[in-house]
């Protein structure tokens, strides 16, 4: 049987506990102080609520009455006779009390002009040698208390919760007027130096409340003033019996679950309006939401807070890297429901798979909500169907955008920004037939337009849509004919060869694949225009290839195609570890390589091309030095048959030894 569960809110954590409480299905109630706690909670989705304040004898009642098991008090860290009210009920009852307490202490060690104080009547004796106005940011509950050892009341002015009954504490107090700020918190530390340079306040007092209580951002902006800070200090970190637990340490207990949860959400284009129902529920029950900046600011957090349903506001760190925001959450353990935003639909986000791959390994939960995509939105202003698109995405990684509209009919670019935007379209202008700019798609400034030459200042979100018309008559599994590559005096890999050597290889899409001794580049060429995806590096020592190699990488728009002019082994040392290789000419230095190659990536697949005799001997000497290695040899010969008058002569190619080596035991 679940314990049936009293829970006195009315704070952050309280409410965030109700809510895990209704999610694991636990019975509970909530009580509550005031109406304006009732309502929070209410617009929360929490429907079991008892409003009202309560002494021991009340409590001990209710909980008899309904047969509570345990009691979590999660009031606020300065309601201590409150707490002692419930502490009393408890005892009486014999129901279980569990404190849910807050780290309220600051994140910088050291701010300067700070006083601590342990109570009021210390902290008014500090306020009564200060000459200027004070700003009393320590709530309504104690204004009166203090207003009543002031001599001068004129010089206070107070922010307070936007409820009557706060408003009748300061009337009660003496304050009237300019003296009130009625406000919801908490504040960013914009918000608190502008309060305190429009009531030129020479002095603030405030609770040591901690990050839900925006404490950081007072002391701050005090700072950023250049003014004095009294602290009244929280009394459960002075007091010698004072216990608490996490929200995460309440939860275990009372659900059994010990795991951490976390959001990831798409915000479509960043519209209001486009939000999906999931996500307006998550941003709603979220106790931090981190993002990138552009994403913050187009949810109205660029304060530093997102103003969730019911006036809660929920910090809002600028942060969208996984390892960032877990070291973030790893040094505030006390938040327990955070959200990560990215703009889109994160299906269509590496940086939401790279994020999710990290909390899934800290142990973390990764619930995911997809957002209204952009490419939709495209899709439809173009009278398109997505699955006639063919969708690539550049943003922050590199992409052959060229490569890819020389193969698809239609397609759709993600850009990093506008200007990286314009630096693709000039790149697409001698492939595409038509270059179209979708602009902030789905916000009020959408546009479509033709691109000609620039995107002049726009500084907003962008998509590229590329058409090709002749892209239907790419055929790239025919491989390419000799005559079509730029030669000059460069020896080249003849076309049959090429063919059987490709096959031997057997490149995956997402190869990393180095072509040594390239020559003309005629294997490079083969192996970029396979897919736009393969990564190719030809490799060349002599100045006359290399220049043939650019020609032929500019004549084929191969994007994916580098050029690394060099010798090897050594021109190999700083390129990214390959899976497969191709060598049609090793100068010499054959078994350097093989090893170079496989210190790299033991499991690398080569393809060999010998012509002598040596080099076919070199290679298995080497494979029978290597235990480890498997090897394929063919030998090929090959005649093209030529017109001679009246003739067909054979002109024979010389023959070649095609060697495929890779891992894997030899057969006995």
């Amino acid at each position: 049987m679940k314990d049936k569960v009293l829970v006195f809110g009315g704070t952050t954590e309280g409410r965030l506990l109700s809510e895990k409480l209704r999610k694991a299905g636990v019975p509970h109630v909530v009580s509550v102080a005031t109406e304006y706690g009732l309502q929070i909670l209410k617009d929360s989705g929490e429907e079991s609520i008892v409003k009202g304040r309560k002494d021991a004898v009340e409590i001990a009642g209710l909980i008899s009455e309904e047969k509570f098991t345990v009691v979590v008090d999660s009031t606020h860290p300065f309601a201590t006779a409150v707490s002692k009210e419930i502490k009393s009920a408890c005892q009486i009852t014999g129901a279980e009390y569990i404190r849910l307490g807050r780290d309220t202490s600051a994140s910088s060690d050291f701010y300067p002009g700070i006083s601590y104080v342990d109570d009021l009547k210390e902290a008014t004796e500090l306020l009564k040698k200060e000459a200027g106005n004070i700003l009393l940011l320590t709530g309504s509950r104690d204004l009166q208390q203090i207003t009543s050892a002031l001599s001068d009341i004129s010089r206070v002015y107070v922010r307070v919760l936007p409820d009557l009954e706060s408003l009748k504490k300061c009337e009660t107090a003496g304050l009237k007027g300019r003296q009130i700020i009625a406000m919801q918190g908490p504040f960013s530390c914009q918000m608190n130096e502008a309060l305190i340079r429009e009531i030129n306040a020479s002095i603030i007092l405030t609770k040591e409340s901690g990050k839900t209580g925006g404490f950081d951002e007072k002391l701050e902006a005090a700072r950023n003033c250049g003014i004095k800070t009294i602290v009244l200090r929280n009394p459960e970190r002075v007091a010698d019996d004072s216990s608490y637990f996490t929200l995460a340490e309440v939860l275990e207990r009372l659900t059994g679950d010990a795991r951490l949860n976390i959001t990831l959400a798409g915000i479509g284009p960043g519209n209001p309006g486009c939000f999906t129902r999931e996500l307006e529920q998550a941003l709603k029950s979220a106790d931090v939401i981190f993002g990138a900046s552009s994403v913050l600011d187009s949810l109205g957090a660029g304060d530093g807070f997102y103003s969730a349903p019911g006036g809660v506001k929920v910090p809002a760190i600028s942060l969208y890297k996984g390892e960032d925001i877990l070291s973030y959450l790893t040094a505030h353990k006390d938040l327990i429901h955070p959200v990560v935003l990215f703009s889109g639909d994160i299906s269509l986000s590496s940086g939401s798979k790279k994020a999710a791959k990290v909390f899934e390994e800290a142990g973390y939960q990764v619930s995911l909500i997809p957002g209204i995509s952009s490419v939709s939105l495209f899709a439809k202003a173009l009278g398109l169907g997505l699955e006639d698109v063919k969708i690539v995405s550049a943003h922050g990684r590199s992409c052959n955008v060229r490569g890819y509209a020389a193969r698809h009919e239609n397609l759709f670019i993600l850009p990093s920004n506008c200007k990286h935007a314009e630096g693709l379209c000039s790149m697409l202008q001698d492939v595409a037939d038509r270059i179209v700019i979708g602009y902030e798609l789905g916000n009020p400034e959408e546009r479509l337009f033709n691109y000609d030459s620039s995107l002049g200042e726009l500084l907003g979100r962008c998509l590229i849509y590329a058409h090709n018309a002749a892209a239907s008559q790419f055929a790239p599994a025919a491989g390419l004919r000799d005559e079509e590559i730029l030669r000059g005096n460069v020896p080249m890999t003849k076309e049959e060869i090429r063919a059987l050597s490709m096959r031997k290889l057997a490149l995956t899409k997402d190869a990393v694949f180095y072509d040594v001794g390239a020559g003309t580049g005629s294997v490079s060429l083969e192996a970029a225009i396979l897919s736009p995806e393969i990564q190719v590096y030809s490799i060349e020592k002599k100045p006359e290839a290399v220049e043939l190699l650019a020609k032929n990488k500019e004549h084929f728009g191969v994007d994916n195609m580098e050029i690394v002019s060099g010798n090897a082994p050594d021109a190999l040392k700083e390129l990214p570890a390959p899976s497969h290789v191709f060598i049609g000419g090793s100068g010499g230095n054959l078994k350097e390589i093989l090893l170079a190659i496989f210190e790299k990536n033991e499991e690398a697949k080569i393809v060999i091309n010998a012509i002598t005799a040596e080099t076919f001997k070199e290679t298995m000497d080497f494979v029978e030095e290597r235990k480890d290695l498997t090897s394929d040899v063919i030998q090929v010969f090959v005649s093209r048959y030529k017109e001679v008058g009246s003739y067909h002569m054979a002109d024979a190619i010389n023959p070649v030894y095609i060697i495929t080596l890779m891992k894997g035991e030899k057969s006995e």
